[in-house]
Formats: structure tokens, sequence, C-alpha cells
């Protein structure tokens, strides 16, 4: 069942509510799993959390690469800052730190996917190559253990990133398995490894490592 976001932050702020106890919700509740992604703190009974449907769910946001902590900042943000149009999401520690359970419970206005999108660019560019790496995993497939080199390309690509599928899409080099495309022109052999267009070929070489690029590109020299 996707994650109903308005249920969530209902959720949320009846956690907060009593900051020194977790929610109480059963073991087989539908949302629980979206609650435990979330990183709510839980324990068994019975919910007495109600609330309208949302317009967005928490399952169409993860497959979108929306970081659960950018969801959960963003559903308590709505309710900090009514009527706020430029904002950041806020982690965890500083939603206790600054904020009391009596200043979180007025609804304010509904967040959307724009404002989700932009926040998750923002956080993401706050990560270091490590954690992108770690937080894209499902979203790529292979065995490549040269963490180092795929954190170092990481880094020329941060300011594009949004979505944790751009993460997995600009790793593309080192999860390619297919045949080299030798006959690529310079432009196309760029594009196709998606190397920026400020990076020139030579660098990007010797991040990618040079005998990754010839099993790539064939051996070829550039121009």
């Amino acid at each position: 069942m996707p994650g109903d976001l308005g249920f969530l932050r209902a959720a949320i702020f009846q956690q907060l509510k009593d900051r020194t106890e977790p929610l109480q919700i059963e073991e087989q509740h539908p949302q629980r799993p979206w609650l435990e992604w979330l990183g709510v703190p839980l324990r068994s009974g019975t919910c007495e959390v109600t609330a309208e449907p949302g317009k967005l769910n928490a399952g169409d946001l993860r497959a979108a690469g929306i970081l659960p902590e950018v969801v959960y900042g963003c559903l308590v943000q709505t309710w900090w800052h009514p009527g706020q149009s430029d904002w950041v999401a806020r982690t965890r520690s500083e939603i206790y730190a600054c904020f009391d359970s009596s200043e979180l419970e007025q609804p304010g206005w509904e967040l959307t996917r724009e404002a989700l999108d932009s926040v998750n660019a923002y956080r993401l560019q706050e990560l270091t190559p490590h954690e992108l790496l770690e937080a894209s995993r499902e979203f790529w497939e292979g065995g490549c253990t040269e963490t180092e080199r795929m954190e170092g390309w990481l880094l020329l690509h941060l300011d594009g990133l949004q979505r944790l599928q751009d993460v997995a899409d600009c790793l593309f080099p080192f999860l390619y398995q297919g045949d080299p495309r030798g006959a690529l022109s310079d432009e196309e052999a760029r594009q196709w490894l998606r190397i920026p267009s400020e990076v020139a070929l030579s660098d990007a070489t010797q991040i990618l490592g040079p005998e990754r690029v010839a099993r790539l590109l064939g051996e070829r020299s550039f121009s």
C-alpha cells in the first residue's frame, strides 16, 4: 500500500507531541513500513492517528529518488511556517532543538511535488560522495568496488543532482557491461559517458581510469 502523506504527517506530529515516547501503531498497519522508512520511532499498539488522504504518496516519492529525510522534513515544515514560499527542509535534530510541540500543531499549506524536488536537490548537495553512493544503491546494480573513483566521479556531477536516480545515471561508466563503443566521436563519447561540459576528456579519463575508458570506448586517442 502506498504511503499516504496525509496520514504520515499526522503520525509524525502525534509522535512529536511526546518526543520521549515512540508512536504507537499496530505491527501489521499498512502505513508502518513507510513510518519506518521516514525514521519515526515506533512501538506496537493500537494506532489512533486519523487524517485526510494526501494527494501525494510516499511510494511514488521513493521511486522518484526523494530522500526519506527530505520527505520527513518537508512534512513537518509545511506546518511550521504557513505561507512561506522559500524554504529548505530541516533535520530531525533541528526540529527537536528549535520547536516546541505547541508550535507544530497548526496546519499551513499543501506540500507539492515541485517543493519536494527542490528540497531534495538542495539536500543532495549537502551529502558526501560516499553518502550519495550509499543512498542511491537501490537505483543501480553492479559490483564495482572502486568507491574512491566513483566518489571522485560524483564530485564532478554534484551541481546537476536532483534525485537519487541522477546519481545512478552519472555512475553509468562504472556499471556498463556491454561492448565498447569505439565508433563514437569525441562529443558523442562525452555524452555517452556523462562527462560534464566543463571537464576535459583527458581529465575524465584519469578519474574513470584509463583501463575502464579503453573497455568502454576501445583503444583510441582523443582529438
